[in-house]
């Protein structure tokens, strides 16, 4: 799995952080990982497709779950969610890189297989 930082909002509270976020893309651009937020822990699950759309959802622990949808931007996916319809934000997502050098190359996202 590799780290990964990230952030939603939603209008009236703000940009939140997700914390220790982790994510793997596997064979046939499956993707799952997880991580915390000012909600509770949760995990991800869903799609990374060929065409460069993500679809997720984030299932808080014990709680209700999130829809994600975005497209990958080239650094990162960028796109809306949403919890039953009722309420939607924005968020975007990035994997950190391991290298603390400002000028490395950066690496275009591409779903395995």
């Amino acid at each position: 799995m590799a780290k990964w930082t990230g952030w939603w909002e939603q209008r009236g509270i703000g940009r939140r952080t997700m914390q220790n976020l982790v994510l793997e893309v596997v064979a046939g651009g499956v993707v799952r990982g997880g991580g915390e937020d000012c909600v509770g822990r949760f995990t991800f699950e869903g799609q990374f497709r060929a065409d460069g759309s993500v679809s997720l959802i984030k299932q808080y622990i014990g709680r209700h779950r999130v829809n994600y949808e975005g497209q990958n931007s080239g650094e990162g996916i960028l796109g809306t969610w949403s919890i039953e319809g009722l309420w939607t934000g924005k968020f975007a997502l990035r994997p950190v890189a391991d290298s603390v050098v400002a000028c490395d190359e950066i690496q275009e996202l591409v779903p395995l297989g």
